[in-house]
């Protein structure tokens, strides 16, 4: 069997329609699930890119993998899925739209052909030809469609078709600032004229509520876009023959926060709509089709996933399990908890890590140094003050406040700012079975509840203090790493918010 994981940048899992949205963006996603397996509870491992992907082929958690900071390398000392596959006889290739998951990044580790197509030549000339906004003579933001141009070059060239092949597709349609044709733009007003136009960050072009609504328009029509350039690609495999003998895995990455507690983008806190992705699976020979589970799965359970319906021996590095009790309906819930973790791109010392179970979540906050965080709290000062002259922003920065209740808008008001001046680790418990919104703090109210959701990052921090020695050996030279990795960053445009 042949595999391809196909990862949406940025792609939250309350956008797919057959998952429950009420906008029909993704007919193709939903075949897929019609035809495979879906999973409406499925979590990445962490908010932002990086150590998101590293934590998917490596099968560990962001702690493990040496990357916490937009600089930081890869941890050469744990398992990697395109290495563990190629043992077993499989061709691996990979092409990525991003930087954050290249070879620049080290992820080309295992990879007989690793493409990063945003330095293509190529694909930076059809780039431009589309009259799409470039970064620089040297780097573009690529669509799906370059991508599956280099996918089936690389397939039509194939020496030994009988061979399996492992392929990674990472697109970033999804990704800001969505750079999609205006026909994909179906419920976005034609007559709109704000600030919000698919260019630039459009995430800080955000005014008031009426530009709220076209970001969340155009996200959607880079999502359609996305889904009918999958499905071409997909039926451009069925024509090759290819189909139904590959197993296709498309998930996201990490989600996007459209303000929802008064946040937007992603890497800024672990929220559902940062964490909860999509995650489906077709392969008619070896999984289910039409089945749909809402049993809480983590993105680190692919890797052991593949190794057991693909017949190969369980790699005991991995941290994830197998789904294949899910599938079989053996078990309705895999995990008593999975653990995710964000660490904050720009501040090292900067994490949140979260607890979740199939009723609860727990999360818990570390701040970055003072320094650090007395310059957010001025920024967010700032932003405050910016009200004076956009008024409508007012609902858009604050108004998820005065849904938690008078004694929930006052500590916002009044007492996590301080708390978060003096350093103080912010905990938090969530009964999301009935508080969907993570808006108010159970805590106090459960202290059994809390004491054991924090065993499970003690166990992590466990695990974590047996590979402090593989994190140094993975820095390398760390200094001129670094300074490479940071021009990179910024040529595409990666600075601090």
């Amino acid at each position: 069997m042949n595999v391809i994981l196909y990862v949406m940048d940025c792609l939250r899992a309350d956008r797919i329609h057959a998952l429950g949205y009420a906008r029909d963006c993704t007919p193709n996603l939903d075949r897929m699930c019609s035809e495979g397996v879906a999973f409406t509870t499925a979590y990445a491992q962490s908010g932002w890119t990086a150590p998101s992907g590293a934590s998917i082929f490596s099968g560990q958690h962001p702690s493990r993998t040496g990357i916490h900071k937009m600089r930081d390398a890869l941890n050469p000392d744990m398992p990697w899925l395109p290495e563990v596959l190629k043992t077993q006889g499989y061709e691996t290739v990979g092409f990525s739209a991003v930087y954050q998951v290249s070879k620049l990044r080290g992820f080309d580790r295992g990879f007989d052909l690793f493409e990063d197509t945003f330095k293509d030549p190529e694909t930076i000339q059809r780039c431009r030809d589309r009259g799409q906004d470039s970064r620089g003579d040297d780097y573009c933001l690529p669509l799906s469609e370059d991508l599956h141009v280099r996918a089936l070059r690389w397939l039509d060239a194939r020496e030994n078709e009988y061979d399996p092949f492992f392929m990674l597709c990472w697109s970033i349609d999804t990704h800001e600032p969505y750079r999609q044709p205006d026909d994909y733009n179906k419920e976005a007003d034609p007559k709109y004229n704000g600030p919000v136009d698919g260019r630039g960050r459009p995430f800080s072009r955000v005014r008031n509520r009426r530009d709220l609504r076209q970001l969340e328009d155009l996200y959607d029509g880079s999502l359609r876009y996305q889904d009918e350039k999958l499905g071409e690609f997909l039926k451009a495999l069925e024509e090759r023959g290819v189909l139904d003998d590959t197993i296709v895995i498309v998930c996201g990455d990490h989600g996007e926060m459209f303000f929802e507690h008064g946040i937007a983008g992603h890497g800024k806190f672990p929220w559902e709509q940062e964490l909860r992705v999509p995650l489906i699976m077709r392969g008619p020979q070896v999984l289910p089709q039409g089945k749909v589970f809402d049993s809480i799965v983590q993105l680190i359970d692919i890797a052991p996933t593949l190794m057991d319906v693909l017949g190969f021996e369980p790699v005991k590095q991995f941290r994830g399990k197998s789904l294949r009790p899910v599938f079989e309906e053996q078990v309705k819930q895999l995990h008593e908890a999975v653990v995710l973790e964000v660490p904050f791109p720009f501040h090292r010392e900067e994490i949140a890590r979260v607890v979740r179970t199939q009723d609860w979540k727990y999360i818990e906050y570390t701040p970055p140094k003072f320094g650090k965080r007395v310059k957010k709290y001025f920024k967010e000062l700032g932003r405050a003050l910016t009200l004076a002259v956009r008024p409508g922003n007012f609902g858009v920065l604050y108004g998820h406040h005065f849904k938690k209740g008078v004694l929930g808008l006052l500590k916002a008001l009044y007492v996590d700012p301080y708390l978060f001046l003096a350093g103080m680790k912010t905990r938090r418990l969530f009964y999301l079975k009935k508080d969907p919104g993570e808006l108010r703090d159970a805590k106090g109210s459960e202290k059994d509840t809390t004491i054991k959701m924090q065993a499970y990052l003690l166990a992590i921090d466990a695990l974590a203090k047996q590979a402090t020695g593989a994190r140094s050996a993975s820095e390398g030279n760390a200094a001129e790493e670094e300074k490479k990795i940071e021009a990179h960053l910024a040529a595409l445009g990666y600075v601090e918010d």
